[in-house]
């Protein structure tokens, strides 16, 4: 009889035991499904061309020849984050052909707004302490902490910087030339890259501005000149 009973309590122990394997695999399930669904709506709403000349547009304003067309575009928290093209700049380069690369033409624009820290926003004033001298290039500071279309993927030939109107101040802008590479695949094709960044309004803007075809030099300094900071 007792045998019986310990061989019942097992058993119950046993059953108890995968019901709570069961239902921690089923959290876990619905956890990483729903995380799932999280990311894929977050992807396609970033995707959506309107929504991400929304988002560039509540940025800046920017004349960008042949039409606009949005790219990427999110809100993340207090920070946003947009890109948008002329509407010849290649969306997908797999579809290229080597001699479509040679007459390619067209303007890709990258803005970021990222709040201030709050360090940098308080109204006290602390004894002041020596200023260490400027660095040589402004664009290795920890403030310029990303370059859009930077890497492999585009091939410095020059840099040179210059001192440019950018959100109603002066700032240095780093000016690259050489070559875009769109797709391993294919030939790159000669480009220009205006790096940019300021403070405007308790917030940093940061534009990364990219011209390809034989016109880049033209494309990109009309379009950096018609960028105004909302």
């Amino acid at each position: 009889m007792t045998e019986t009973s310990e061989n019942e309590s097992k058993s119950q122990l046993t059953v108890t035991v995968w019901e709570t394997i069961a239902i921690v695999a089923g959290a876990v399930l619905l956890v990483a499904i729903g995380l799932v669904g999280l990311m894929y709506k977050f992807f396609s709403n970033a995707a959506d061309p309107r929504r991400a000349s929304v988002i560039a547009s509540s940025l800046m304003e920017y004349q960008i020849p042949g039409g606009v067309q949005g790219v990427f575009g999110s809100n993340l928290g207090g920070a946003k984050v947009a890109i948008v093209s002329s509407a010849t700049f290649p969306q997908d380069p797999a579809q290229l052909t080597a001699e479509e690369i040679e007459t390619l033409s067209g303007v890709e624009l990258f803005i970021a707004r990222v709040p201030l820290d709050i360090e940098t926003m308080t109204t006290s004033t602390p004894t002041p302490e020596p200023s260490p001298p400027p660095p040589t290039d402004p664009f290795s500071s920890p403030d310029f902490s990303f370059s859009y279309r930077s890497g492999e993927d585009f091939q410095v030939a020059s840099t040179r910087t210059e001192e440019l109107k950018f959100c109603n101040d002066l700032v240095p802008v780093r000016i690259q030339t050489g070559a875009l590479s769109l797709s391993p695949a294919l030939p790159p094709v000669a480009a220009v890259k205006y790096d940019a960044i300021a403070i405007f309004e308790n917030s940093k803007r940061q534009i990364t501005l990219t011209a390809i075809g034989q016109d880049a030099e033209q494309q990109v300094a009309q379009v950096f000149n018609s960028l105004r900071c909302k």
